[in-house]
């Protein structure tokens, strides 16, 4: 890993949006960080239909109890990533739509944004995070490994060349 960026950690803005749709759809399987994408990143003119939440994440986030995040670098976006309540499990966060800019992995934004999602959860009364990625993101796996993730199990369908892999952490009873 090379040295951390510094960064800022906030709450999306309606005017985030386009980048965020951008950063969405990156690939994030196999060995992902790639200096030559440019930053900062064009925004997309439209919201990914894979990931219908982030075309309102006042309604899909913030109205529903949970929070998305951005980490800005030199005061543009560089990564993303929230936390949803989990609707059949009152005090478990879902972590979704963590993403950070290919040019920037292995920067720590990561691991920084992934501290904030926490802290933030924890801060509206969560007790536990999970969280999925899948075997052929290795790299995601050891990630969220690091961060204290246990696999709490998994999911396989016949039509997928991968398995999903499920993980949780107990988050501290106060503000972190």
């Amino acid at each position: 890993m090379t040295a951390a960026l510094p960064a800022t950690i906030r709450a999306v803005r309606a005017g985030d949006l386009p980048v965020l749709w951008t950063l969405a759809v990156f690939p994030n399987i196999g060995a992902t960080a790639d200096p030559s994408v440019p930053f900062p990143l064009p925004g997309a003119a439209e919201p990914p239909a894979e990931f219908p939440d982030l075309a309102d994440p006042v309604g899909n986030f913030a109205g529903l109890g949970g929070r998305l995040l951005v980490a800005e670098v030199d005061g543009e976006i560089a990564a993303m990533g929230g936390y949803q309540p989990a609707r059949d499990r009152p005090g478990r966060a879902q972590v979704v739509r963590v993403r950070v800019h290919p040019a920037l992995r292995r920067r720590a934004l990561g691991r920084r944004l992934m501290t904030a999602i926490e802290a933030d959860a924890v801060a509206r009364g969560f007790r536990e995070a999970w969280l999925d990625t899948a075997t052929n993101q290795p790299e995601a796996m050891a990630f969220y490994e690091g961060l204290g993730y246990q696999q709490a199990g998994s999911e396989w369908r016949a039509n997928w060349h991968w398995t999903l892999v499920y993980y949780r952490k107990d988050l501290p009873s106060g503000p972190v």
